[in-house]
C-alpha cells in the first residue's frame, strides 16, 4: 500500500532557507517511503507568466564594437563597450527605444539612429556618423571575445578583438537570443549599410523544466544533457496570465521507488539553465503516486 496518494505544494508554503519560488526546498509533515514500484506523475501545475522580456543578468546585455572606417591603422579606433538594457516587458517599439538610448548613453553620443519595422518583426540600427562601423557581437564572437581578429589595412594588419569590460566568455548575459543574433560571426555594418535583425522575438521562453535532485530516479535527458528534469511545461500563456497544465498521458511518469521522501528541492527554469524569475509570484502543482508493475 501507498503511504501517500497526493501531495498538494504551493510556494507560499516553502521552507524559510529556500532561495526563490523557483529554487525551492519542500518540507513533509512526515517521511515516506515508497515501496517497490511507485510512480509518479507532476499535475495541477500554474505558473504564473510574471516574468520579464528582458532579465537582469540574463539576457539584458548588448556587446558593441565600434570602430571607424580609416584605412590606417595608427587612426583606426576599436571602442568596444558593454551596454545594459533595463529589466522588463517590451513591445517592439520600445525595446527599439531602449536599445537606442543606451547605446546613445553607453557612448555618451547619439550614434545610432533604432527603428522598428512592425511588418517583419524586427529592428534596424543605423549608425549616424557616415565615418562610423560598428558590429553587435554574436555567440560566436563572444565566446572568444573575438580573439585573433585582424583586418588588413593599407599599412599593416588592425587588431579587432575585444577591448571593453570583460565579462564571462560561457555566460554572457547577452540578448542575442531575441534579436536573432547567434550564428556565425559578427560583419561591421554602417549608415549606409545598417544592421537588420532577426525575428525579434518577444517570449524568450517556450517551455519552463522542473528539476528534483531528491525525486525519481534521474532517467531522463534534458537539452544540455541534464538527468533531473521532472517535467516541461509549455508556456501556454501570455505576459500577466497563469499557465496551466495537467497530466495528458498514462506514460507521463517517472520511477520513485524505495525512495525516501522527507525535504523535496525544486528548481523551475528555462532551456539556457537559468532558474525562472517568477518576481515574487507564487507557484503550485501536485505530486500524484500510483503502482506501475513493469517498472524495473
Amino acid at each position: 500500500m501507498l503511504p501517500c496518494k497526493k501531495i498538494y505544494i504551493d510556494t507560499k508554503h516553502k521552507t524559510i532557507d529556500s532561495i526563490s519560488n523557483s529554487n525551492f526546498r519542500w518540507e513533509l509533515p512526515e517521511t515516506l517511503t515508497m515501496p517497490h514500484n511507485t510512480i509518479f506523475f507532476i499535475d495541477d501545475i500554474c505558473l504564473p507568466h510574471s516574468w520579464y522580456t528582458i532579465e537582469a543578468n540574463v539576457n539584458d546585455r548588448m556587446y558593441i564594437q565600434l570602430p571607424n572606417s580609416n584605412t590606417t591603422v595608427g587612426t583606426k579606433t576599436n571602442d568596444c563597450n558593454i551596454v545594459t538594457l533595463s529589466p522588463g516587458n517590451y513591445t517592439l517599439d520600445s525595446l527599439a527605444a531602449e536599445m537606442k538610448a543606451k547605446i546613445v548613453s553607453s557612448y555618451a553620443l547619439t550614434i545610432v539612429d533604432v527603428t522598428a519595422n512592425q511588418i517583419t518583426n524586427t529592428i534596424t540600427i543605423t549608425p549616424t556618423n557616415a565615418s562610423d562601423l560598428m558590429k553587435i557581437l554574436t555567440d560566436t564572437d563572444l565566446a572568444t571575445g573575438m580573439a585573433g581578429v585582424t583586418v588588413n589595412v593599407t599599412d599593416g594588419a588592425w587588431g579587432g578583438h575585444w577591448t571593453g569590460a570583460n565579462y564571462d566568455h560561457k555566460n554572457p548575459l547577452d540578448i542575442n537570443g531575441l534579436i536573432n543574433n547567434t550564428s556565425g560571426t559578427s560583419t561591421f555594418f554602417s549608415a549606409a549599410a545598417p544592421h537588420v535583425t532577426g525575428y525579434v522575438d518577444l517570449e524568450p521562453i517556450k517551455n519552463i523544466y522542473m528539476y528534483s535532485t531528491n525525486l525519481g530516479t534521474f532517467k531522463t535527458i534534458g537539452c544540455k544533457g541534464e538527468v533531473t528534469i521532472i517535467k516541461k511545461v509549455p508556456v501556454t500563456a501570455g505576459a500577466h496570465q497563469m499557465i496551466f497544465s495537467n497530466v495528458t498521458s498514462s506514460s507521463d511518469w517517472l520511477d520513485c521507488s524505495r525512495q525516501t521522501l522527507k525535504t523535496l528541492q525544486f528548481e523551475l527554469k528555462d532551456s539556457n539553465d537559468n532558474n525562472i524569475n517568477f518576481h515574487g509570484a507564487h507557484v503550485s502543482f501536485s505530486l500524484s503516486f500510483d503502482k506501475y508493475r513493469e517498472v524495473e
